[in-house]
């Protein structure tokens, strides 16, 4: 290979690490979080609060239901027989379109 090309191939490698680097630095952000402000915190925990009390709630009402009624048992049936097939043309190598199953008669040996 000549060194021009080997060249030109080390320098596009070169440009893909640095902006391989780059995507990687900005997708990171290497370095300390931001501290949550007072208000966001003020926010969240008035969320939770909330939530708190919404599943106390739930969990009063659920008891006040009493215990769950049982399932009702699954009862498993057989398939009934299938009716027979009454057909006039009876013939058990032809498909619906007339087509014979054997291939046979389809070859050209």
């Amino acid at each position: 290979m000549p060194r021009r090309h080997l060249f030109a191939v080390v320098v596009l490698l070169g440009a893909a690490a640095v902006a391989g680097l780059l995507a990687v630095t900005r997708t990171v952000a290497l370095g300390s979080p931001e501290p949550a402000s007072s208000k966001q915190d003020a926010a969240i925990s008035f969320r939770l609060q909330r939530l708190d009390r919404l599943e106390a709630s739930l969990r009063k009402e659920l008891a006040s239901q009493g215990a769950a009624t049982p399932a009702p048992a699954t009862v498993y049936r057989r398939a009934t027989a299938p009716a027979p097939h009454l057909d006039d043309e009876s013939d058990d190598d032809e498909h619906e379109h007339g087509s014979d199953d054997s291939f046979e008669e389809d070859r050209d040996d």
